[in-house]
């Protein structure tokens, strides 16, 4: 704000000091006004962030409780972790249950030694040694080639047919046999391992040795094996075996200790074999998942309800309310919320219909607590029912027809299944709701728009119409689905925001216009008061001129005499 910074010219009057103060005494009740108006609408905008990081929290926790897989998962345990391992490959494919195993042996690679040599410098001889992957007959008779090994065949050249550059010959063939040199108390051994276990990883090794006789065991002769035509010049250390378990009293025989089909969707590591000893697998719901949920939407709401409380409190002994004390708006979030919980969620069959029924009650603040005992007990005996009570969940009338998964996004109701062509594992369309849906597998149908997320496994029937899919809200989906309304781009909080936003905008335009209007008087006051004070000064000047004058008349002198 100018001004003039000095006194008046003549009249000593503080021009600047009289200019501020009088702008100051004009302006000050529309900068408090403005000043009061910010801090609330400030004091708004921060609690209503506040309200969005809460509510952002509880829904992401309700997301989970709303996700029907979550509750899926399935976790496993064994009575002897050193016999076996086992995890979880698909809990979709997995189903809860009991297993009772036998690992009779163990799959292993097949490992040949040659005979002693005086050191890994002592040469073998040079030719071509082919080395083939198969099956031996139980008598040893016939060979049988391994159609998904490719053989191995390798040239040792003169000056490279030492021992130890056989060895690293065959090792940097890329192919599917580790050799090495052991040292024992007879001299250095060659040893080859199959790379891969199973009876069907056998090798079979024949030579062209460059002395003309392949059979013998001098030169890389010393280095054939093949026990069909008798020429076994290596020693078999180590047979190449399946492995052998008994599941559930069924034996099971494959070419590795890793079982990744025997149990749909679980995986098995076989690690000792225990003749008639008896393994116990249990597969089941994995339940401190679900328990972990269900403990975090308590926490995540209990947050959300005590910050809404706090910022809609009010103090009778100061009679001062919070920010949001009168706001309808938020006071309408904590009756939804509210109102939410203690709802019956009626479309559930099973016994788990309220949030009491599983042991979680609210006090008179609104804030939850769970009984952990009464939850167990819940979650041990009817662990469906509480998935289905939080979950989004579907069922179709159908019997050929099962859902597979349907996604938050789908509305609940009631949607008529179409089948349009279909060519079981082959072809398969139609529509869902009248939209329409594709598959990829001949197998799987897949709905689109509104209903993307949304799949039926389709197990036989024929085409035409098939009867209807239910689509159902269990609590933390309507959860979700109210949060929504605030959270989303465009939604309650974003408006309210929007509006606070706009507010201090305005207040910001009007402490321009009131920055302004300052200027403009002091301007005006300063223009004043300089005339004011130009004009003293004259009439001071005159004032002095006519003392002077007046000073210097006859009469004056005469009086002073």
């Amino acid at each position: 704000m100018s001004g003039i910074s000095s006194p008046g010219i003549g009249s000593g009057l503080d021009v600047k000091s009289i200019v501020d103060a009088l702008v100051k005494a004009e302006i000050t009740p529309t900068k408090n006004r403005l000043d009061r108006q910010e801090a609330d609408l400030t004091t708004k905008l921060s609690a209503f962030g506040q309200i969005k990081s809460a509510l952002a929290k509880l829904q992401t926790s309700m997301m989970k409780l709303a996700d029907l897989s979550q509750f899926n998962t399935l976790t496993t345990s064994v009575s002897d972790n050193s016999a076996l391992t086992t995890s979880i490959s698909s809990s979709s494919a997995a189903s809860p249950g009991n297993y009772q195993l036998q690992v009779q042996q163990l799959a292993t690679q097949q490992n040949l030694a040659s005979a002693a040599f005086a050191s890994s410098a002592t040469t073998v001889g040079d030719g071509t040694l082919t080395i083939n992957f198969g099956t031996y007959s139980n008598n040893n008779t016939v060979f049988t080639a391994n159609p998904s090994a490719q053989p191995l065949t390798i040239t040792i050249s003169p000056g490279q047919d030492s021992l130890a550059s056989i060895r690293d010959a065959i090792n940097n063939s890329g192919s599917g046999v580790q050799a090495s040199i052991v040292q024992d108390n007879t001299g250095a051994r060659l040893t080859l391992m199959s790379t891969n276990t199973g009876q069907a990883s056998a090798m079979q090794i024949t030579v062209a040795d460059s002395d003309g006789n392949n059979t013998d065991a001098s030169g890389l002769s010393a280095l054939a094996y093949d026990p069909t035509t008798g020429v076994n010049s290596l020693t078999q250390t180590v047979a190449a075996v399946d492995s052998q378990v008994y599941i559930n009293g069924l034996l099971l025989t494959q070419s590795t200790n890793q079982l990744q089909t025997a149990i749909q969707g679980i995986n098995i590591n076989l690690l000792k074999a225990q003749p008639g000893v008896n393994v116990n697998l249990s597969v089941s719901t994995n339940q401190t998942q679900v328990t972990s949920m269900v403990n975090d939407f308590i926490k995540q709401y209990n947050d959300t309800m005590s910050t809404l409380n706090s910022l809609t409190s009010y103090d009778p002994s100061t009679k001062k309310g919070s920010p949001l004390q009168s706001d309808a708006g938020v006071r309408a979030l904590k009756f939804s919320l509210s109102s939410l919980l203690s709802q019956s969620i009626g479309s559930n069959s099973g016994s788990i219909q309220s949030l009491a029924d599983l042991g979680i009650m609210s006090d008179d603040k609104g804030l939850l607590s769970m009984d952990s005992n009464t939850f167990n007990n819940a979650l041990n005996t009817n662990a469906n029912a509480i998935a289905t009570f939080f979950a989004k969940s579907a069922t179709t009338t159908d019997p050929n027809i099962r859902v597979q998964s349907v996604g938050l996004n789908v509305a609940a109701g009631s949607y008529a299944i179409a089948i349009n062509s279909f060519t079981p594992g082959s072809t398969l369309s139609g529509t869902i709701g009248g939209i329409f849906a594709s598959s990829t597998d001949g197998r799987t149908l897949n709905g689109s728009g509104i209903y993307a997320g949304l799949s039926l496994d389709v197990l036989a029937g024929s085409t035409g119409d098939r009867g209807f899919v239910q689509v159902t809200d269990g609590l933390a989906a309507q959860f979700n689905n109210l949060l929504s309304t605030y959270l989303d781009t465009g939604g309650t909080l974003e408006s309210r925001t929007d509006q606070i936003n706009s507010g201090l905008d305005d207040v910001s335009k009007q402490r321009d216009q009131l920055a302004l209007r300052a200027q403009s008087l002091a301007d005006r006051y300063s223009k004043q008061f300089t005339a004011l004070d130009t004009l003293l000064s004259s009439m001071q000047n005159t004032s002095n001129f006519l003392s002077q004058q007046l000073a210097n008349l006859p009469l004056s002198n005469q009086k002073r005499n």
